[in-house]
C-alpha cells in the first residue's frame, strides 16, 4: 500500500512539472507579445499607456480627522471587495486547473487502457455523427459551439443574464467615469477662479492702502500749507478705509471657505473615481473572460446561439431512444476515466472527439490555458489594488500618529485583528 501511495505521489509530481513547463512556455509567449507591443507605433503605445493609467487608483492625503476616518473606511471596503473578487476568481481558476490536470491524466494513459479509451471515444464520436446525419437540422450553430456549451448547459441561462447585466453595467460605469472626470475638471476650474478672486482682492487691498496713504499725505500737506481744518476729510478717509477693509475681509473669508469646500469636493470626487475605476476593470475583465469562455462577442450573440443550442438539443432528444449503443460507450468511457482518477468525467462525453483526436485535445488545452491566463491577470490586478489600499492606510496612519488608535480600530473592524497588528508594527 505504501509503494502504491509513493507511486501515485510521483505521478502527481510529474503531472505538476509538466503543467509548470507549459505555463512557462505561455509566459514566454506573453513576453514576446509584449515586445511586439513595445515595437508598435508611438500613437498605439500612447493610447495603451493612457488606457492603463486611466483606471489606476489615485492616492489621497486627507487632512481632517473625519476625512482620515472616512478615507480609511473606504480603503478597508475596497480591500474587502478585492478579497471577494480574488476568492471568486481563484475558485474558477481551480476549476480550469482541474480540467488541465484531467487532460494530463488522459494523455498519460498507456497500453490496454489507452486502446480501450481511444476505442470508446472513437465509437462515441462515430455514433454521434451518424445520429446527427439523421436529424436534417436547419440550424446556424456549429458542432464546435455545441461542444463548448455542453459542459455548461445548466448554467447558460444565468450566464446570458449575467452578460447582459454586465454589458449594461459597463455602459453605466463608463458614464459615471465621464461624469466624475467632468466634475473633477469643473471643481479644479472653480478652485482656479477662487484663486484669481483672492489675488484680485490682494491687489485691491494694495491699491486701497496706497490711496489712503496718499490722501493722508495730501491732507497733511494742505493743513500745514493753508491751515485749513481737515477733520472731515480725515474722518471720511478713515470711514472709507474701514468700509473697504470690511468688504475685502468678508470676501477673503468667503473665498477661503469656498476653497476648503472645493478641496473636499475634489477629494470626494477622486475617491469615487477610484472606486468606479476598480469596478470598471473588474467588470471589463469579467466580460472579457465570459466572452472568451463561451466564444461570443456580445450577450445578443450569446442569446442567439443559446436559442440555437436549445433547438439542437431538442432534436437530439427526439432520437435518444435510438442511442442505446452510444449510452453504453459513454458509460464505459466514464468508468475508465474514473479508474484513471479523472476529476470531471462527465464533461468528456461532450468532448470525446478530443480523446480520439489529439489535435482537438491541443485546442481544448489552449483554450483552458487562455482562460487561466485571464483569471491570473484578474487575480494580479485585485492583489495590486488590495496592496495599494493597504499602503494608503499605512501612509495615513504613519502621517497622523495622533489618530492612530481610532484608525486602527476601523481597520480591525473591517479587515481583522491580524491586519491591525501589522499596521501597529509598521
Amino acid at each position: 500500500m505504501a509503494f502504491w501511495n509513493r507511486r501515485k505521489k510521483r505521478q502527481q509530481e510529474a503531472l505538476e512539472r509538466e503543467i509548470q513547463e507549459k505555463l512557462d512556455t505561455i509566459r514566454e509567449q506573453k513576453k514576446a507579445e509584449q515586445k511586439e507591443v513595445s515595437a508598435a507605433p508611438p500613437e498605439q503605445k500612447e493610447e495603451a499607456e493612457y488606457n492603463e493609467e486611466m483606471y489606476q487608483t489615485e492616492q489621497l492625503k486627507p487632512s481632517g480627522k473625519s476625512d482620515q476616518k472616512r478615507y480609511v473606511t473606504e480603503c478597508c471596503q475596497g480591500i474587502q471587495e478585492a478579497d471577494r473578487q480574488i476568492g471568486s476568481i481563484r475558485k474558477e481558476y481551480q476549476g480550469v486547473t482541474d480540467s488541465l490536470l484531467d487532460i494530463q491524466k488522459i494523455d498519460r494513459a498507456e497500453g490496454e487502457d489507452k486502446k480501450h479509451l481511444l476505442s470508446a471515444a472513437s465509437n462515441i464520436v462515430k455514433l454521434t455523427n451518424e445520429r446527427n446525419r439523421y436529424k436534417n437540422r436547419n440550424l446556424t450553430i456549429s458542432d464546435a459551439v455545441i461542444r463548448r456549451f455542453e459542459p455548461y448547459e445548466n448554467e447558460l441561462v444565468d450566464e446570458i443574464k449575467r452578460m447582459y447585466e454586465a454589458e449594461v453595467y459597463q455602459k453605466a460605469i463608463e458614464g459615471d467615469i465621464d461624469k466624475l472626470y467632468e466634475e473633477k475638471k469643473k471643481l479644479r476650474e472653480e478652485k482656479q477662479e477662487i484663486i484669481e478672486k483672492q489675488n484680485s482682492l490682494k491687489n485691491m487691498a494694495k491699491v486701497l492702502i496706497v490711496l489712503i496713504v496718499s490722501l493722508f499725505i495730501l491732507f497733511v500737506t494742505v493743513y500745514y500749507a493753508l491751515e485749513v481744518d481737515m477733520t472731515l476729510p480725515y474722518l471720511g478717509t478713515i470711514f472709507l478705509a474701514a468700509i473697504s477693509s470690511t468688504v475685502i475681509f468678508v470676501e477673503s473669508n468667503r473665498n477661503r471657505r469656498d476653497m476648503t469646500l472645493a478641496d473636499r469636493k475634489t477629494d470626494k470626487a477622486i475617491s469615487l473615481l477610484n472606486r468606479v475605476k476598480i469596478k470598471y476593470v473588474n467588470n471589463r475583465n469579467l466580460l472579457d473572460y465570459s466572452r472568451e469562455k463561451f466564444g461570443v462577442t456580445s450577450a445578443a450573440e450569446f442569446e442567439h446561439l443559446w436559442n440555437e443550442y436549445v433547438r439542437a438539443k431538442e432534436y437530439e432528444r427526439k432520437f435518444r431512444e435510438n442511442t442505446e449503443q452510444l449510452n453504453f460507450y459513454c458509460d464505459h468511457l466514464i468508468k475508465m476515466l474514473m479508474g484513471m482518477q479523472v476529476m470531471d468525467c462527465e464533461i468528456w462525453i461532450g468532448q470525446a472527439i478530443a480523446i480520439a483526436d489529439s489535435r482537438e485535445m491541443v485546442e481544448i488545452r489552449h483554450k483552458l490555458n487562455a482562460q487561466r491566463q485571464i483569471l491570473r491577470e484578474r487575480i494580479e490586478y485585485n492583489e495590486k489594488v488590495k496592496n495599494d489600499f493597504l499602503q494608503n492606510i499605512n501612509a495615513v496612519i504613519r502621517e497622523n500618529p495622533e489618530n492612530k488608535e481610532e484608525l486602527l480600530q476601523i481597520v480591525q473592524e473591517y479587515i481583522g485583528k491580524g491586519k491591525e497588528e501589522s499596521f501597529t508594527e509598521a
